[in-house]
């Protein structure tokens, strides 16, 4: 994996799920209703031993830090993670205590993008103890070089009394750094409780943008844990690449996972370790 690649990808595993963690929710969905379904891309790479591991981190890390990141640094220059949160506490902050209110659009490109003709707007409509709305990202810098486009869509809901919540945010993201450019598409569903800290997470993603390294991400069993141990404790992720190759990433206990090849033949055999 290039040296670029990796610095678009520590952008991204630091990352764009947070769009829905900024008010702790998921969902679901597909179709042209801002939720699309993600699709193998055809530049998708063909695992092997060689890559497995690196892929396999590289998947784990883009959904893992939605959940486990419990509290965010302060930098000079915003990581994407910060700027995802920023836009959501922005467009979600009168979600539990405000009355219904009117769709409209809001300005938030100074909080997000460092650049000048970088912007960022949210459009967002509440209702009682829901919101629906989107964020999109119109050549916004926010640090390092690393340049945003597209547009997520998200609907949420929120209990006061129980305090649970759900959260489905999806759509397409490209982010440009050092010459080259990373498209995902995403779609995310997450469900869970801000009292106890526990969530439950079914995601899918695809990656694409460089020759021979996209994929794409499917969940075989939804990731949990909780946000105030910093912990996932229970899932399985399937990654698809070329020539029907897949890799299989199975939690075993809290923060670890069985990394496990199908080399194309339709069957996995263990590979590795990882740990996150």
């Amino acid at each position: 994996m290039s040296k670029s690649i990796r610095l678009i990808l520590v952008a991204l595993t630091t990352s764009v799920f947070l769009l829905a963690a900024g008010c702790g929710g998921g969902g679901g969905g597909g179709g042209d209703d801002g939720f699309p379904t993600p699709k193998l891309p055809a530049d998708a790479a063909r695992f092997d031993a060689v890559n497995a591991n690196d892929i396999a981190n590289t998947a784990v890390g883009f959904v893992g830090t939605l959940e486990t990141l419990a509290e965010l640094k302060s930098e000079e220059s915003p990581s994407l993670t910060e700027a995802a949160r920023l836009a959501t506490d922005r467009v979600m902050r009168n979600l539990r205590t405000s009355p219904s209110l009117a769709a409209r659009t809001e300005d938030i490109s100074a909080g997000l993008c460092i650049n000048m003709d970088g912007e960022a707007f949210a459009t967002f409509e509440e209702s009682g103890s829901g919101e629906s709305g989107s964020v999109t990202f119109s050549a916004c810098e926010i640090g390092s070089g690393i340049v945003i486009n597209g547009t997520f869509s998200y609907v949420a809901s929120f209990n006061a009394t129980t305090l649970a919540y759900s959260f489905q945010a999806g759509g397409t993201l490209t982010v440009a750094a050092a010459g080259e450019t990373i498209t995902i598409v995403m779609n995310s569903l997450e469900s869970g409780n801000d009292g106890t800290g526990a969530f439950s997470t079914t995601v899918s993603f695809s990656l694409s943008g460089i020759p021979d390294s996209g994929f794409l991400v499917t969940t075989a069993q939804a990731w949990t844990g909780n946000v105030f141990s910093a912990e996932i404790t229970d899932g399985q992720l399937i990654v698809h690449g070329s020539d029907n190759t897949r890799i299989r990433i199975t939690v075993t206990g809290p923060n670890a996972a069985d990394v496990d090849l199908d080399n194309g033949s339709g069957t996995f055999v263990f590979d590795s370790t990882i740990l996150f």
